[in-house]
């Protein structure tokens, strides 16, 4: 809150603003000033902190009334505008179609509302009262334009790929809605074109081998969006995607490699000599840490601790959003992570913010160099087990189960969620420590390097 928009008068705080020159004069009134009790006494808030928070309650609301009153306002704008005027005079906002339906008593007890102070010679407030705006049509169109205004923080911590990424998946899915269904009004979605839309995927999945996985993301990002906005504008839509995502939509875990496979096939001499020394080295650390490899990627030099008395990695969000708030952890380095972190003590470069293309590159090698283990022709397709990088972090949660480590010691180093308030460091680096090095890896063709 500006200084000048907080005045002291009579004792009392006063929200105190000159009125824009693009606003002067609307709806009759010629003063410059606009001048507002916050009804709060100087004695009892003497550093104004809490009058300046109502008097930016007060400036909110005046600049609605402003927009609203100025030729040219957004439908949109115009709505939430009224919405929040009639919400400041202790009224939930009515549409006219609402207005009309409305007992003759409640419409007569809001008339009597416009005949405090000068309410009724102020147009803004008048429409807002009296339900004068109509609800706002929003387009397929428009809706990720929309959803992006609700996700502003989120998107503040997002790095530039993340931000690609996301902003990518969520336009290609309005945009396949659009060519099934029609650029149609959000209020103007019935359930029928929901269910059409899931068809499709389901259509897909069938046809072209597409997982549900990838489906219902496609699906959830439509509801999401939806409700996102639907929820900013007050639309009070119904959400007709609720309960459409196809059945099998969690085949895109990945099954864990088991120690054996590790050893014998994956660590094998050679096995991994295509890759460049970052890719091969990013291996070895998610083998032994269980880290996803895009934590690892994105590590930043002041997050390799190799000089602390127990050498670990500090996955934090540091210019880019984690995947789950459970995920910021401290991790110690051991065995095979150790030695490969120490090759890279800044990072890695090559893929910093790109670990999409780190997955490729190390999914290429893998199948090329015949390092996944071989599923059975036989079995059945839904029950095939599925396997790729993430399947080291599932391997390495069977390891230290198998080495009694309590689970929520488990889930503190996976990063999942314990279920249970996290006080101080958790488990500390020398318990955590302690289990990872009873299960390190240490193949007698590593070793011996």
């Amino acid at each position: 809150m500006k200084a000048d928009y907080l005045i002291q008068r009579n004792g009392y705080w006063q929200y105190h603003r000159r009125v824009p020159k693009a606003y002067v004069g609307l709806g009759g009134k010629s003063s410059k000033f606009i001048v507002i009790s916050t009804k709060i006494a100087v004695a009892d808030d003497r550093a104004g902190s809490k009058a300046a928070r109502v008097a930016a309650r007060l400036n909110e609301q005046q600049e609605a009334r402003w927009r609203s009153l100025a030729s040219g306002t957004p439908d949109k704008q115009r709505w939430q505008d009224a919405v929040s005027i009639a919400r400041s005079h202790g009224l939930d906002y009515l549409t006219p179609v609402e207005a009309a339906q409305r007992q003759i008593e409640e419409l007569l007890a809001r008339i009597e509302t416009l005949k405090v102070g000068e309410r009724r010679t102020d147009v803004a407030v008048v429409d807002a009262v009296l339900g004068a705006v109509d609800k706002p049509r929003v387009m397929l169109s428009d809706l990720f334009g929309e959803y992006e205004k609700t996700q502003q923080t989120p998107l503040s911590k997002m790095s530039p790929n993340q931000k690609r990424k996301w902003t990518s998946a969520k336009k290609r899915a309005v945009e396949i809605l659009i060519e099934q269904r029609g650029d149609k009004a959000l209020q103007d979605i019935t359930r029928a074109d929901a269910v059409a839309y899931a068809d499709f995927w389901e259509g897909r999945t069938i046809a072209e081998g597409i997982s549900p996985s990838s489906a219902n993301k496609n699906i959830s990002h439509i509801g999401g969006m939806i409700r996102a906005v639907d929820k900013r504008l007050k639309l009070g839509l119904d959400h007709v995607f609720g309960g459409t995502r196809l059945e099998g939509g969690r085949d895109g875990n990945r099954s864990p490699f088991t120690v054996e496979h590790i050893r014998s096939v994956i660590l094998a001499p050679g096995a991994l000599d295509g890759l460049n020394d970052e890719a091969k080295d990013v291996v070895y650390i998610v083998m032994e840490t269980g880290c996803r490899p895009s934590e690892i990627v994105n590590l930043s030099k002041s997050r390799i601790k190799l000089g602390a008395e127990i050498p670990f990695i500090r996955v934090e969000a540091e210019g880019r959003l984690l995947k789950t708030e459970h995920s910021e952890r401290d991790i110690p380095l051991v065995g095979m992570a150790l030695d490969a972190m120490k090759r890279h003590p800044a990072g890695f470069p090559r893929y910093f913010d790109n670990g999409d293309n780190l997955s490729a590159t190390l999914m290429k090698h893998f199948k090329k160099a015949k390092l996944l283990p071989k599923v059975s022709e036989d079995t059945p397709l839904k029950k095939r087990p599925k396997y790729g990088v993430y399947s080291f972090r599932h391997s390495l949660k069977d390891r230290l189960k198998a080495v009694e480590c309590p689970e929520e010691l488990t889930d503190e180093l996976i990063g999942h969620a314990t279920g249970k308030p996290k006080y101080g460091d958790g488990y500390g680096l020398q318990l955590k420590a302690k289990y990872l090095q009873s299960i390190a890896l240490a193949p007698a063709c590593i070793s011996k390097k």
